[in-house]
This record gives C-alpha cells, sequence and structure tokens, in this order.
C-alpha cells in the first residue's frame, strides 16, 4: 500500500445548526470542530498541530489532530531505562498507534448528519477492517461516534481512543473525572524536558511531584516546558474540559466496560525538534484498555497496579462497537 505521504488527505465536513465537525482520510482524524453555544457563541476544543497537513511528515504526524482510534494502540519501540522488574517484547508492526493511525480510510457514505468510513487493514494483520461513523445530533452540540471493530481470529490488543484537545494561551482548566488514582511513566518522554517523577503513584493531578517541586496540571498550560504521559485509574466519565474565555464547557464520555482508564499526554512545548519545533500545547485525553502507550513493547512489573491492563479481547465473527460521545455547553 503507497505510504500516506504520497496520497491525497481528503475531507469531508458536517454541518448542522449547532456546529461545524471535519474528518479527514489520513487515520479518519475528527478535527477541527466547533460547537454552537446560542447567542452568537462557540467553541472550537479540537486540537490541531501547528505545522497543518504537511506531507513531509510520514504517517499521523503528516496531518496530526483531533480525535481518532488507535488500534493496537502505543509505540513500537520500547524506550531505554524502563525499571526493575520491567520488561521489552518487540511490536508486531511498524505503526505506531496502529494500521488505521497511519493510513487513509475511504468514505463510505455521508448523509446530513452523518458520515461513515472505513479502513481495510493488511492482509496478515489480526484485525480485518474497522469502521467509523461520525454523528451530529441534530438538536443539540454533540457528535456520537460509533467505531466497529471486525477482526480475522480472536485476539487481545491494547486499544485507545485519541482525543486531543486545544490549549489555547488563555489556558483550560481541566476539571476531569473522578478516578482512583494517577500513575506516572515509567521512563521521561523527553529526557530534557520531562520532570514529573517516574513509575510513580499519586492521588491528584493538583499535586504530581517533580525534582523541584510539583506540578498542578488541572490548569493548562504549564508555565515550564515539559512533555508528560500519566494514567488514570478507573476513571469515572464525562471528562470535562472548561474554557473560560468561550465561557463553555466540553465533555468527552465513554463506556468504562471498554475503556477503564485514561492517558493523559500533556504536550507543553516539551518537544524541541521538527515538527514540533516547541510550539505544540494540547492535552490528550485518551480512554483507553492497556498499559499507557506502551503495552505493544513493555510488561511492566507484575506488582505493578495496573499491570492487569493487558489489552481488549475480540472475538472472530463478533464486531466489536465502541460508541462515546463529545459535547459542549456553555455556562
Amino acid at each position: 500500500m503507497e505510504d500516506a505521504t504520497t496520497l491525497d488527505n481528503e475531507r469531508w465536513t458536517l454541518k448542522w445548526p449547532h456546529g461545524v465537525a471535519t474528518v479527514q482520510a489520513l487515520g479518519g482524524m475528527l478535527a477541527p470542530v466547533r460547537f454552537e453555544l446560542g447567542a452568537g457563541r462557540s467553541v472550537s476544543p479540537l486540537h490541531v498541530a501547528p505545522w497543518g497537513d504537511d506531507p513531509e511528515w510520514p504517517g499521523l504526524l503528516r496531518a496530526l489532530r483531533g480525535e481518532w482510534p488507535c488500534l493496537p494502540f502505543g509505540t513500537t519501540d520500547a524506550p531505554p531505562g524502563l525499571p526493575e522488574g520491567f520488561a521489552s517484547k518487540v511490536a508486531d508492526d511498524e505503526w505506531r498507534h496502529g494500521y488505521s493511525s497511519n493510513h487513509m480510510w475511504r468514505c463510505v457514505e455521508q448523509t446530513a448528519h452523518t458520515i461513515k468510513l472505513r479502513i481495510d487493514y493488511p492482509p496478515e494483520s489480526a484485525i480485518d477492517y474497522l469502521e467509523r461513523l461520525v454523528e451530529a445530533h441534530p438538536h443539540a452540540a454533540s457528535l456520537t461516534v460509533t467505531l466497529t471493530v471486525h477482526v480475522r481470529h480472536d485476539v487481545t490488543l491494547p486499544f485507545a481512543l485519541h482525543p486531543t484537545f486545544a490549549v489555547p494561551p488563555e489556558g483550560v482548566e481541566v476539571l476531569a473525572c473522578p478516578y482512583r488514582a494517577v500513575h506516572t511513566y515509567p521512563v521521561a518522554i523527553e529526557p530534557e524536558f520531562s520532570q514529573i517523577l517516574r513509575n510513580r503513584r499519586f492521588d491528584s493531578l493538583t499535586k504530581l511531584d517533580t525534582c523541584e517541586g510539583s506540578f498542578d496540571v488541572s490548569r493548562l498550560p504549564l508555565p515550564q516546558q515539559t512533555e508528560e504521559l500519566v494514567q488514570l485509574e478507573a476513571c469515572q466519565p464525562p471528562f470535562v474540559l472548561r474554557y473560560s474565555v468561550d465561557r463553555a464547557e466540553v465533555k468527552l464520555d465513554w463506556n468504562t466496560d471498554d475503556f477503564p482508564d485514561a492517558v493523559l499526554w500533556i504536550s507543553n512545548g516539551g518537544r524541541n525538534y521538527a515538527p514540533w519545533a516547541s510550539r505544540n500545547f494540547a492535552l490528550g485525553v485518551e480512554p483507553v484498555s492497556g498499559f499507557f502507550d506502551l503495552g505493544r513493547v513493555v510488561t511492566p512489573s507484575a506488582d505493578h497496579p495496573l499491570a492487569s491492563r493487558t489489552g481488549f479481547a475480540f472475538t472472530a465473527g463478533t464486531p466489536r462497537i465502541i460508541r462515546y460521545r463529545l459535547s459542549a455547553a456553555a455556562y
């Protein structure tokens, strides 16, 4: 199959009385989205990477944006410096966040309120194909996404959704949702800039210890240049963000039977190389069945609180349907 950088990244748009939403072929990514809140007010909560759509960059980096599914989820190279008791393993393909994140989906149907996409996986993959339906609520500032997964044989894979939210210079409040604990990444994501203490458990997003104090990530952006990943154990959505300048609350809701946790990707200018160039500010809120983004390449120690997060079980001949919702309201 041709590389995504050589193909046209087609886009399809939904317009309804309460918003406008665009879906692109690459990754099936949803963004930008603008929700109309009434009285002339609106909010555009999904992030679009500052380099836009640049075919110089391969795979998902070409036009990184918004929300999309990742199957199998995660990186394809085990990071160096894993803690004692952790073991590395080899990923079964080269596609970070899965084949579907790095290749073009095709639109199979569009109506006034829906866009339906499909992508077929390579014949050697355990996954056969994915279908993705983006549906606008005709009477509300709300989008429902339905993902249907078809597999060729029974398989358990790390699996996540990848909603990525805008972090404007004026800030966003991370009201989040109830959770059991915050677990920090086992290594430094960006050794020059990542600061939260590694492989720790904390009680709150408001106090994540660093070598020089602590971070309160309930309001972004942070004053320090950094790049962090944490996993919220046992989330109880909806996950709520408040854009105070727009006087809007944005909610992400999902089924915890599908995704018991959420990985938060705090991108705060902490990647100084191209294409990031210290200019990417975003918050990924990634409902997940797995161990961070490491499930394909790392087995955590048996006593780690997330050691049981081995992935999502799929059964051949039984399509698995996952639904989740993104919405906004004025406050």
